[in-house]
């Protein structure tokens, strides 16, 4: 496998013409390599790795790259696959991941896309993918269409108190993305594998509250008057008008809350009395990660948070389970293993407009993985 010029790399960064994307790399190799930690047997690469260390020590930010291992072992592995990584990412950015293997490319699965369902107040469904556009139904004093551009669009009409109870629901399936605009113009973009719950009309209702499960990107309508919530698997977000996105599927190990633009409240619900408590307010680019054991606040890094609305994966320091979870939901497939992936952590950045062999064939090139696609199944081997 051909390796990364390092030394290119060092000097674009001496001459201030890296990109964003190559800067971040370096200060990755910099920040995940110790000199005494690792054992390197290539002496170009030792050297061009001693050049970082020099080169990157006063830009260095340990808030926005955190990386933390397990042991020295894990660390060593992570830097043995260091460069397969860096291979990775710039053939992705450069469109070069069309598949070798010619059998591969049968059992192929093209990406998700825009598809989703609407549940009615009355149980009237309609499947939003292959919905004409214009009005699409009439309810509790509110119109709903389908824009030219595939977005759900509430138009309040004569909303009363007598339809305040009135819900509907939009789950997005596997493989299936979808954006909506509720009643009160607030924007919601769901993730593969999600479902919002909301009023047909906000009209009547003190506060303006939502029921989310899986992941959804929030442009909240401003409304001084009366609050947004958002209510997700044990906890409780509370906005007058912001962005920001959840992240609460069931099947990963924490609710994450990160604020793009100006202040939340984030709290946990109590299962008894279902009270808030541990209110915390999270800033602009903070993410609160929820769990059994309460609410903690760090820096966010954004750009990996928000990849999904903008048609890519990004891994940062991230295990091969996690990825295949998004892999699984994106892709509408079930994964199995049948090895045990090692411990080592992932960097790199794919669209998630590309078949999903591409983005198994740059997992494959990065670490010691391989894979078996059989229909809708993903096999994990070593």
């Amino acid at each position: 496998m051909p390796e990364i010029d390092l030394n290119d790399l060092l000097n674009k960064y001496n001459k201030g013409v890296c990109s964003p994307e190559e800067l971040a790399l370096l200060e990755t190799w910099y920040a995940q390599t110790q000199p005494d930690g690792a054992d390197v047997d290539h002496q170009g690469t030792l050297r061009a790795k001693n050049e970082v260390w020099s080169a990157l020590s006063p830009i260095l930010s340990p808030v926005k790259y955190p990386f933390k291992w397990a042991s020295v072992a894990a660390a060593a592995v992570v830097l043995m696959a260091l460069s397969a990584g860096l291979f990775f990412y710039f053939n992705q950015k450069e469109g070069i991941s069309d598949l070798s293997p010619k059998a591969l490319a049968k059992v192929d699965v093209g990406p998700g896309g825009n598809k989703a369902y609407l549940t009615l107040a009355n149980g009237k469904r309609i499947m939003l993918t292959g919905a004409e556009n214009g009005q699409l139904a009439k309810e509790a004093g509110v119109r709903i269409s389908k824009s030219a551009d595939g977005q759900l669009v509430y138009s309040v009409e004569d909303a009363g108190a007598q339809h305040a109870g009135a819900l509907n629901t939009i789950e997005t399936p596997k493989g299936g993305q979808y954006e909506i605009r509720l009643p009160d113009g607030t924007v919601v973009w769901l993730n593969a594998g999600s479902k919002l719950i909301y009023p047909v009309s906000f009209a009547a209702l003190k506060s303006r509250q939502v029921e989310l499960t899986g992941e959804a990107y929030f442009e909240v309508a401003r409304d001084i008057k009366r609050s947004f919530k958002v209510k997700s698997s044990g906890q409780e977000v509370e906005v007058l008008g912001t962005h920001f996105n959840i992240n609460a599927y069931k099947n990963e190990p924490a609710v994450k809350t990160t604020l793009l633009e100006g202040a939340v409240q984030v709290a946990r619900i109590n299962e008894k009395d279902q009270q808030l408590a541990e209110k915390t307010l999270l800033k602009t680019g903070e993410q609160a990660t929820f769990t059994s054991t309460g609410i903690k606040v760090r820096a966010a890094d954004v750009e990996e948070v928000m990849a999904w609305k903008n048609g890519n994966f990004i891994f940062n320091d991230e295990d091969l389970p996690s990825i295949l979870r998004k892999v699984e939901r994106w892709y509408d497939m079930e994964v199995i293993y049948e090895d045990r992936p090692g411990q080592v952590s992932y960097i790199g950045k794919v669209s998630r407009s590309k078949n999903v062999s591409s983005v198994l064939r740059a997992l494959e090139q990065a670490g010691d993985v391989h894979f078996k696609i059989e229909g809708r199944r993903i096999t994990v081997m070593k």
